[in-house]
């Protein structure tokens, strides 16, 4: 193997914290490699998530990525609750004082910042992997499989795993503890090249099981359905998807003519690491937590850890030489984390009743699907749980109460 190369700081992942890291280091002017797994014909092809927090926009803002960067203009102001006997829509932009979701495709957002990257002259590593990670007395050893099945070595100053679920560098925090929850409930993702049904977010609820609709832009629009935890896509037709779609979206004629793609099955899961870092290691984004798609939230945690982890390490191989910040890196980012799992894990099984029946296959009535049409009244009746949801679900800290 050739002589290591050496820089401060390895970035394992180009997804959003990855690369946002990147940014931020690089503006700073502190030395760093970025690695990603996939190839760069592949990078950034797949549709994956896209609704971005109030407050996320904001800390991106703070940050000078969004403006500079990246425009956020498409907004998304409301959530539809659809069930066989009607439907309630909840304008929580309007209950948050005018602060609504951004809407911006993952898949667009990572290839924007990956060419900001490049126009300031720094290079991301395509198809290059970060396969053994070790923390030692003479800095960390980044073992790298590259193209080919080639092998390098970097060593660096700190390394910050951003490098998803299977993250090599959380795989080296043999400190941490990781806990979690596997759920019996599979998800079959599909994309849809054509305009949204509506102009805001669906989730039916339907005898079969549930139903989402994300908008993506003008001209594309993401779809989730509940499905048999023992079914592949194999087991699902583009026929079938549309049928089932429009039967529980109550969307009949109007998805004959749209173009979808199984984008493959999402199995739920959680999971939580703590500490989100030991010694000179670095966990960001789902390499630290998973988090339920429930309320949108696993692309904006992942960018605000993103920020808050470039800061410290900004400020500690920059010129302020101080690594305070970087030291409280973990304890800063879990509350905030916590409480998106809470919320999540709450939306979940309001909106998907067989988490409530274990897992059996949906059908009429019953005392869960019960319990969500319960929630879904309240919401609509209730001011201060709407608010609260509001909040919430958009991402919005709550306003101070007035003072006496």
């Amino acid at each position: 193997m050739a002589r290591a190369e050496r820089t401060d700081v390895v970035i394992a992942g180009a997804g959003p914290a990855g690369l946002i890291a990147a940014c931020l280091l690089q503006r700073e002017g502190v030395p760093f490699v970025l690695l990603e797994r996939q190839a760069q014909a592949e990078f950034g092809a797949r549709p994956q998530a896209g609704l971005i927090e109030y407050r996320t926009v904001q800390a991106l803002e703070r940050a000078g990525i969004a403006g500079p960067l990246v425009e956020f203009s498409a907004q998304n102001h409301r959530c539809e609750f659809r069930t066989p006997a009607g439907s309630a829509v909840l304008d929580y932009a309007a209950l948050t004082g005018g602060r609504p979701h951004f809407i911006y495709p993952q898949h667009l957002l990572v290839r924007r910042l990956a060419e900001a990257l490049a126009a300031g002259g720094a290079r991301i590593r395509f198809s290059c992997e970060a396969r053994e990670v070790s923390d030692g007395p003479d800095g960390v050893r980044v073992s790298v499989t590259g193209p080919g099945g080639s092998r390098s070595e970097i060593r660096a100053r700190a390394v910050a795993g951003c490098d998803g679920s299977r993250s090599a560098v959380a795989r080296a925090l043999t400190g941490a503890r990781v806990t979690g929850q596997d759920l019996p409930a599979r998800w079959l993702v599909v994309t849809g090249d054509g305009p949204p049904l509506e102009n805001h977010t669906i989730y039916a609820s339907h005898p079969r099981g549930f139903a989402g609709h994300m908008r993506r832009g003008r001209d594309q629009t993401r779809y989730y359905l509940e499905i048999p935890v023992t079914d592949t896509g194999a087991d699902w037709p583009e026929p079938r998807i549309r049928d089932e779609l429009a039967a529980r979206l109550g969307a009949a004629g109007r998805l004959d003519e749209v173009p979808l793609r199984a984008a493959g099955c999402l199995d739920l899961r959680v999971r939580m690491t703590e500490p989100m870092q030991q010694g000179r290691l670095f966990l960001a984004g789902d390499a630290a937590h998973l988090i339920t798609p429930a309320g949108g939230k696993g692309m904006n945690l992942a960018i605000q850890d993103s920020i808050e982890l470039a800061g410290g390490l900004a400020e500690r191989f920059g010129p302020k030489q101080d690594g305070t910040r970087l030291a409280a890196y973990s304890a800063t980012r879990l509350p905030a984390i916590w409480q998106a799992q809470a919320f999540s894990w709450w939306f979940l099984h309001v909106i998907l009743a067989s988490l409530a029946d274990r897992g059996r296959p949906a059908g009429p009535g019953g005392f869960a699907r019960g319990l969500r049409d319960g929630w879904v009244a309240a919401l609509g009746r209730d001011p201060v749980l709407a608010r609260w949801f509001a909040h919430a679900y958009a991402g919005v800290p709550p306003d101070p109460p007035d003072p006496a």
